[in-house]
């Protein structure tokens, strides 16, 4: 097995041209040794020409003859393809014809001399030219094979050293196009074993009846589908069937929904990796036919549940997208609403059938929980959506926006958590009490550290953020009615109208909400750059330092955090197409143009 491992690292960091070669002289030595096979036949034909049987040795002479003809051509042919040096076709032709010649001759001698009595050996010497020739080939290869040995080894270490392991898997990935070669793989398996189960069953069948009826077409696709993941390779291959599906799916839906970004048509490979980790997390090619079928039904239900959080997360920045530019296209408004309405009524139908037919296992608590958890993902987006497309039509400041959404998104954070605990508590009770393992503890880890502990640490920055920025606000003065009328202005971030707001220490104006989310990034005044909030214990030394440093400093727009996206994942992303559209909007005066002012919509 290791020697086998050992074998595939090396093919596959061959190039095209080598991998021909080793394909070229591994088919030249099995056709010389079928042809030996077959002229092991030859002195039996010599031992029985006495007996009366004339016709039935003509027949074995002929079928040898016609089977010589067809390796030898073979092998000539693959020899002559890997002679590149050899100057003129007048001598490819005679070394050719001798190569024939001996794969004829144990048969030309039966002819001429049929009592010969060294006719055993004559297979053997039959062997002898090809196997000259093959030698040939093997010494003048090595020193190619030490040059390719050693150029592989210093290619690997460039490539290694300027993209990484996981750059350079990936480009032998492609260029050996092995997804591909698991499907035709996996393809031509279940067609072979199709025609082996119908001839099986077809034999087991009375005679009289038609072919086409006497089948039991039921049987046959159970034990096909059985068969199909029963080893390692064939599970492969099967991943690699249900990628290339979910993968058209996948692009099929981001057209629906009019994304067009590259992370939402990668469901092919989050599918095929999902799927086959199930499959090592089950022992799926290590359990009996009929607990394989069942295992493979429960793993694609959970292969359904996650794929549709990918949906989720596909659909869920268009819907925040559309609800803060103020579209109105509503054909995409519907094309969104409509995936939504889909990942509400999957889940519900899928949870009411399973739990009609299939008594309380862990294994339905799991997809339970997976479903659970993106209805509620779906019912948080969508309220945020609303609440953002409400107050897209508004004509006045919602302050409170900010915090009916943090409430929502939070609130969707922490039922998220809870079941990140709860499928953790589940699937420590499987690999305890069912089955266990290294792969599912791994997988477990995994899961811990990915869904728990960062969405947890996640969360909790989020909170004290927010918290801090809320005491650095109320520690600002509020701006009175007649301090905001004789300003006359309108907020230098939102470029909306202030009808309430804070005034910094360095005397300017902007709206709490706003402010807010300014002071998520840094302290200082969008403006002049000084810092709007110091603690006590801040010298004013230290604070003119920190101004002039900041002031020298370019602000650096991608780390603002859009007004209504902010800590749905823990840590706040800009967008600048919505940024432009919410600018624009929110633009009441035409004239007020700040100089380097850092532009955020509200929204």
């Amino acid at each position: 097995m290791t020697f086998v491992f050992a074998l595939a690292v090396v093919v596959f960091l061959l190039s095209t041209s080598q991998i021909q070669d080793i394909y070229s002289f591994t088919a030249m030595v099995t056709f010389l040794m079928m042809s030996y096979t077959w002229n092991q036949g030859i002195p039996t034909l010599a031992e029985n020409q006495s007996s009366t049987h004339h016709s039935h040795d003509f027949y074995d002479l002929t079928q040898n003859a016609v089977t010589q003809l067809f390796l030898a051509y073979s092998f000539s042919y693959i020899w002559m393809l890997r002679q590149r040096t050899l100057p003129r076709t007048e001598i490819k032709a005679i070394i050719s014809l001798g190569m024939m010649t001996s794969f004829m001759f144990p048969a030309i001698v039966y002819l001429v001399c049929p009592n010969c009595e060294y006719l055993s050996w004559v297979p053997v010497i039959s062997m002898v030219g090809p196997t000259f020739a093959i030698a040939i080939e093997v010494f003048g290869s090595v020193r190619a094979l030490v040059w390719t040995f050693r150029q592989a080894y210093n290619v690997i270490k460039i490539t290694l050293s300027a993209i990484g392991i996981q750059g350079f898997v990936e480009h032998h990935w492609i260029r050996l196009q092995v997804p591909k070669v698991l499907r035709v793989f996996w393809i031509t398996r279940l067609f072979y074993q199709l025609t082996l189960l119908c001839v099986e069953d077809y034999s087991q069948r009375d005679e009289s009846q038609h072919l086409l009826y006497s089948l039991d077409y039921y049987s046959i696709v159970i034990r096909l589908f059985t068969q199909s993941c029963e080893n390692y390779i064939a599970m492969l291959g099967m991943t690699s069937v249900v990628s290339y599906f979910a993968h058209h799916v996948g692009v099929f839906l981001a057209f629906c929904v009019g994304s067009d970004s590259e992370e939402d048509r990668n469901m092919g490979t989050v599918s095929a990796i999902l799927f086959f980790i199930l499959g090592l997390q089950t022992g799926l090619t290590g359990l009996r036919p009929e607990v394989r079928l069942a295992r493979l039904c429960k793993n694609f239900c959970l292969l359904l549940t996650a794929i549709s959080h990918f949906i989720h997360s596909m659909i869920h920045p268009i819907l925040m997208s559309l609800s803060a530019s103020q579209s109105s296209n509503v054909v995409r408004h519907l094309r969104v609403l409509s995936m939504c309405v889909f990942l509400l009524t999957f889940p519900t139908c899928l949870l009411m059938y399973l739990w009609s037919n299939y008594s309380i296992s862990t294994w339905l608590l799991s997809v339970t929980a997976f479903s659970v958890e993106v209805m509620f993902k779906v019912i948080i987006s969508l309220t945020v959506y609303a609440l953002f497309l409400f107050d897209a039509y508004r004509n006045t400041f919602w302050e409170g926006l900010d915090d009916y959404v943090y409430y929502i998104q939070s609130t969707g954070n922490t039922i998220e958590f809870l079941f990140g605990i709860f499928l953790f508590c589940n699937g420590a009770w499987i690999m305890v009490f069912e089955s266990g393992g290294a792969i599912r503890a791994f997988m477990m880890c995994i899961h811990a550290y990915c869904n728990i502990w960062v969405q947890a640490k996640n969360g909790w920055q989020v909170f004290t953020k927010r918290r801090t920025a809320v005491n650095k606000i109320n520690s600002l003065p509020q701006a009175s009615k007649s301090e905001l009328e004789s300003l006359n202005d309108v907020c230098a971030i939102c470029y909306h109208e202030l009808n309430n707001a804070r005034i910094t220490r360095c005397q300017h104006y902007f709206h709490g909400v706003c402010l807010r989310k300014w002071l998520y990034v840094q302290d200082n005044c969008p403006l002049c750059h000084k810092l709007i909030y110091a603690p006590e214990n801040v010298t004013t030394n230290a604070q003119e330092n920190n101004n002039q440093d900041e002031y020298e400093e370019d602000i650096n727009p991608g780390a603002m955090a859009p007004i209504h996206g902010e800590m749905a994942a823990g840590q706040p992303q800009f967008n600048p197409v919505i940024e432009r559209q919410q600018v624009g909007r929110r633009l009441n005066n035409g004239t007020f143009q700040p100089a380097n002012t850092l532009r955020v919509h509200q929204d």
